[in-house]
């Protein structure tokens, strides 16, 4: 009896402590550092050896992120140009700088790179990406602003080189009408519509002369999303949101003069109009004990109308925007799950997956999406960083089979004392290269290089 009630007694004083936490923190998010590396490069076949230089500092709110590159090609003693070139230019040095946090601050602004980043509850714009590979990383920006925590203001513009025409841009002006009515679970109900236009006209000048892959395009591609969402419980312990979506992708009258002009490819069963669809999920974060272990899930069920794909604007979308458009034609109507599940553990460990996958299918034409993400800090000398993306799954046996459907960028490290440090970062895409075809792209590179936390 008195071993059951120390038991009882531990377990309310460490239910008193999960509710007596702070709002929950990733220390992954205030870490302060510079390092530097020197070594060998494979890019496509090419060697190359040099340097880089990747600070990165957290003062409060303001977050900053750098990656500068300086490479060498082995045989000829070139700079290679390529990560300096087209678009933004030099700006590409610059991973990111932001201020606040996203949904936890009244102001949140981010430039650099737009990795991971949704709009909304994400059934439009979802796992984002504008870097699809180093030298093609663009320099976007994201903020989210809420006035007098009543009104706010969500938008993403992929990419800040104003040559052309628009780029992607997404806006979701947002409304919490019962803020300061102080009822329960009522008070913090959000209505959302989304917006997303692009009419990106983007060329290149390659060996083979010039080049683009946004056709569909440059006469507008657009989309347009209202959502709801509700936070059923909150406290230091547990969050629980509960949101509806509906998302429409607008008709692309470039493709469809395309799939008109190419009726000897486009039978009559490849149809082709708008498309729309219907999602509603779960989203819970729980927190235990000082941050020991924190945990993020989400579910979420999804209704696929014709001509419709959930997260259009993903990683993909970036990769080649004509293909991906082109993968709404003939798409059936169907439904579907998206499940995330990510957990950070004793400050060291924080790992991250998910998938978007349609209902049997082996027997559908649409495809499943997985992700993956890990990220340690230093664990017996060891440190390690990676992502993992993979999109038009038929058959969930090849997601980890690299071709030009997946997207990976894997980092390890090996502290050899105080100061240095020896490592290996390798990138895998599948872009666009200087003849203007696509193809695969690695980038293999063990180095040696300085490190320093503060």
């Amino acid at each position: 009896m008195k071993h059951s009630i120390r038991l009882l007694a531990v377990a309310l004083m460490l239910f008193q402590l999960g509710f007596s936490q702070d709002e929950y923190e990733s220390s992954f998010d205030k870490e302060n550092s510079i390092s530097g590396n020197l070594g060998y490069t494979s890019v496509d076949g090419q060697a190359f050896v040099g340097f880089r230089f990747q600070p990165q500092f957290s003062f409060g709110k303001i977050g900053l992120g750098l990656d500068v590159p300086l490479l060498f090609d082995i045989e000829s003693g070139e700079l290679r140009k390529e990560e300096f070139t087209e678009g933004v230019g030099i700006l590409r040095m610059i991973r990111y700088l932001s201020y606040g946090n996203k949904k936890k601050d009244p102001v949140y602004v981010k430039m650099g790179d737009m990795t991971g980043e949704r709009l909304g509850f994400g059934a439009i714009l979802g796992n984002y990406t504008n870097s699809v590979s180093f030298e093609r990383r663009k320099v976007g920006i994201s903020a989210d602003v809420l006035f007098k925590k009543t009104i706010g203001l969500e938008a993403i513009y992929s990419d800040l080189n104003f040559d052309g025409s628009m780029k992607l841009l997404a806006v979701r002006p947002y409304y919490k009408p019962f803020t300061k009515s102080g009822i329960p679970v009522l008070r913090t109900l959000e209505v959302g519509m989304s917006f997303v236009a692009d009419k990106d006209d983007y060329e290149e000048d390659t060996e083979n002369g010039i080049t683009s892959n946004t056709i569909f395009t440059r006469d507008g591609n657009s989309a347009f999303g209202v959502d709801l969402g509700v936070v059923l419980l909150k406290n230091s312990l547990l969050e629980l949101t509960w949101d509806v979506q509906f998302s429409k992708l607008s008709k692309n009258d470039a493709l469809a003069n395309f799939i008109a002009a190419n009726s000897a490819i486009y039978t009559s069963g490849a149809s082709y109009d708008s498309g729309k669809g219907f999602a509603t999920g779960f989203e819970g974060n729980f927190n235990f004990i000082a941050n020991l272990f924190h945990l993020n899930a989400r579910i979420e069920r999804q209704w696929y109308g014709e001509n419709y794909i959930p997260q259009f604007y993903n990683f993909a979308y970036e990769i080649n925007k004509d293909a991906r458009l082109k993968e709404l034609i003939g798409a059936e109507k169907a439904q579907g799950i998206y499940g995330r599940l990510g957990a950070e553990i004793l400050d060291l460990v924080k790992v991250e997956g998910e998938l978007l996958l349609p209902d049997n299918l082996e027997e559908s034409s649409r495809g499943a999406v997985l992700g993956l993400t890990l990220q340690t800090k230093e664990i017996a000398k060891f440190r390690a960083k990676g992502k993992y993306v993979k999109a038009q799954l038929s058959d969930l046996k090849d997601a980890f089979k690299f071709d030009e459907r997946a997207l990976a960028n894997i980092l390890v490290t090996y502290r050899l004392n105080q100061f240095m440090e020896a490592g290996v970062d390798y990138q895998w895409t599948y872009a666009q290269k200087e003849d203007g075809t696509y193809g695969p792209v690695n980038q293999v590179r063990p180095y040696i290089g300085f490190s320093m936390k503060f």
